[in-house]
């Protein structure tokens, strides 16, 4: 039998597969059944709702009771269970459901010409008075009752009109040949309102989530479906939290638990797939069918929630919809009503909320999600987060990308593999680079902490890889001072002028590319910034040293409009407030022009020069001010300027810097 058939259609399965494969809700089926079996329907019994969103296994314990009726030793000799499936296309009035409990009594359970007779009278006004009379005669003289098992009974009562649904509440009422046990996803307006027919007319049994032992339990079933016994056995006992984890995920809803475990427990990618896929394809029109029964502004909600995964509360929501937060709550309260979200209690008075049915949130996003979007995977990414060992993932990684290696077309419909396995945290730094070097397409969802970061470019370093070196050091959020060593080591790594120019050139085509993606990171910033200071200061002091003077100062001039522009577009002049290393570098070529009595020079170019940015002109005193304020108190000749305390230290340290032999 297929997964589909397993999760979304149990009346197809066999008795005997149903009853085994029956481990949960145990408890309620015995209230049934003791309340039938206590009862001989001598006098009009107790009615039954069952509500629990879908997937809690209603329609499940439907036909498991159908089946201990006729099992049990008290009722199968006077008691009929006719069961009543969701799509029961041919009823829109009540005598058609009087004519199909006639059909299957005379298909199954030797009843003759009942329907007959009923056809016989089908031009008559008061048809359905007939046909109930018919089928209550055959019943007295048989001898036996019926326990109508109805599924969706709120889908009969909007196919017959109220009169007919206060007929049938009559007959229940004061018949004792017929006893209802029904089922719906929901509170029903007819039982909920005081003027409708069936107002507090039926018991009501409610499937809540599933609990952590009834978890355990069907965890355990489905390990010996699919021989997996050994190894949920041992999660069980050494690993319970596991179970929790998964319940969570699943919102404790038996058919998403099994979706999950059915699904996934395997490491073939492509068979999960294509079940997934086929799952996907038998609920889409029932799920379509519920987005476009909601109003407008339920549908951006839902859309909003379903694309969250995580619980979301009114004031996210009025970001991410536009609406305001009480229509937003409003229509939340209506949402809820109708059992499409559910609330999640906090701690303060601003509630959350989800979709109620977990896997009704996987279709959402996995129809609806954009395709480079982590969220569109996030239930997946959790679920094996907390299912998967370390080794176990190990695995599944190592698996993928043999198998994409294997292919040798694109990832086609393992994109969504790609995308689940890059977005996992706390995958090994090597599954990482795994994924990194086979999936280039999915390097942006693959997250790297500074430590494996750090690890990566000593690594690359070690392996002369420049361009990768540099690569993964602009991923780090901030250069660290061990960094800015790292750098210089790279960029001296060819110790002459040729291979020293290779490395600049390269650290300049990294920061253009992502400037021109409009991506950004701080640290490309910082080791574009980093190289521009050192390559000038190569040029400045080799002009020094070979006496050309005027040259090294022109040098020195342009290299401080070009680094102000820098540092005023990308708002790195508080690089400056510290001696950090740019800046002992950038003085490099100050020192030694001050130590060739280049005083006024140095002075008035810092004092004189500037940039301009954004039609605005900003002078080198205002971007460099340390040096300029530090030039200003070492010129014999010049006025000293106040000096602010806190930069009192940095301008000796640079005083210092610059007379130091």
């Amino acid at each position: 039998m297929s997964i589909v058939n397993f999760l979304y259609n149990p009346d197809r399965k066999g008795k005997r597969q149903l009853i085994a494969d029956f481990v949960v809700r145990q408890n309620i089926l015995k209230e049934i059944m003791d309340d039938l079996e206590g009862s001989s329907m001598k006098r009009p019994e107790q009615h039954y709702l069952i509500v629990g969103q879908r997937g809690t296994g209603k329609s499940t314990l439907l036909n498991r009771v159908k089946y201990a009726v006729e099992d049990s030793d008290r009722l199968n000799k006077w008691l009929i269970p006719i069961i009543f499936s969701e799509e029961q296309y041919n009823i829109s009035e009540l005598a058609n459901f009087w004519e199909n409990i006639a059909q299957v009594l005379e298909d199954y359970y030797g009843f003759n010409g009942l329907y007959g007779e009923m056809e016989k009278q089908a031009e008559k006004d008061n048809f359905e008075e007939i046909c109930w009379d018919i089928l209550e005669k055959g019943l007295n003289e048989s001898g036996k009752k019926i326990v109508l098992l109805i599924d969706n009974i709120g889908d009969l009562f909007k196919k017959i009109k109220e009169l007919e649904v206060r007929r049938f509440r009559e007959i229940l009422q004061t018949k004792s040949q017929l006893r209802v046990i029904s089922a719906s996803p929901l509170y029903l307006e007819s039982i909920l309102d005081y003027k409708q027919p069936m107002f507090e007319f039926f018991k009501v049994i409610r499937l809540e989530s599933l609990n952590s032992s009834d978890t355990r339990e069907l965890l355990l079933k489905l390990a010996e479906i699919h021989h997996e016994e050994e190894k949920i056995g041992q999660i069980i006992k050494e690993t319970p939290e596991r179970i929790e984890v998964l319940r969570a995920l699943a919102g404790g809803v038996p058919r998403t638990i099994a979706l999950m475990f059915n699904i996934f427990i395997e490491h073939e990618h492509e068979s999960s797939l294509r079940d997934l896929e086929n799952i996907l394809d038998a609920v889409t029109p029932l799920y379509k069918h519920r987005m476009d029964d909601l109003p407008p502004q339920q549908q951006k909600i839902i859309d909003a929630v379903a694309k969250n995964w995580d619980p979301i509360g009114v004031k996210q929501l009025k970001e991410r919809v536009r609406l305001e937060s009480k229509v937003i709550s409003a229509q939340l309260r209506q949402l809820e009503k109708n059992q499409v979200v559910q609330k999640m209690e906090t701690d303060i008075k601003n509630h959350e909320y989800i979709l109620k049915e977990r896997f009704f949130n996987i279709w959402y996003l996995m129809r609806y999600g954009r395709k480079d979007d982590r969220q569109r995977v996030v239930w997946l990414v959790r679920f094996l987060e907390s299912w998967c060992t370390s080794e176990e993932l190990e695995k599944r990684v190592e698996d993928f990308v043999e198998l994409i290696k294997s292919k040798k077309d694109r990832i086609g419909n393992m994109e969504v593999f790609a995308q689940v396995y890059t977005s996992i945290g706390k995958l090994a730094t090597e599954l990482k680079l795994l994924l990194d070097e086979n999936l280039p397409e999915h390097r942006s969802n693959i997250q790297y902490s500074d430590k494996e970061i750090n690890g990566i470019v000593r690594k690359k370093f070690m392996e002369r890889d420049i361009k990768d070196c540099l690569r993964w050091m602009s991923l780090k959020d901030e250069i660290s001072n061990d960094d800015r060593l790292l750098i210089f080591d790279v960029i001296t790594l060819n110790i002459d002028s040729e291979g020293m120019m290779k490395v600049f050139e390269l650290i300049q085509e990294m920061f253009h590319e992502e400037v021109d993606k409009r991506k950004v990171f701080v640290s490309t910033v910082q080791i574009y910034f980093y190289a521009e200071i050192l390559q000038a200061q190569f040029y400045i002091v080799d002009r020094i040293v070979s006496d050309h003077i005027d040259e090294a100062i022109t040098q020195l001039k342009k290299v401080l409009i070009g680094l102000g522009e820098f540092m005023v577009r990308f708002d790195m002049v508080d690089l400056l407030k510290a001696f950090n290393m740019e800046l002992k570098i950038l003085l490099i070529g100050v020192k030694m022009l001050f130590q060739k009595q280049q005083y006024h020079s140095l002075l008035k170019l810092f004092s004189q020069g500037e940039i301009e940015y954004k039609n605005r002109k900003v002078k080198f005193s205002e971007i460099f001010n340390p040096i300029y304020l530090a030039l200003n108190s070492l010129h014999p000749e010049e006025k000293t300027i106040n000096i602010a305390p806190e930069k009192e230290e940095i301008v000796r340290q640079i005083r210092e810097f610059i007379t130091a032999k």
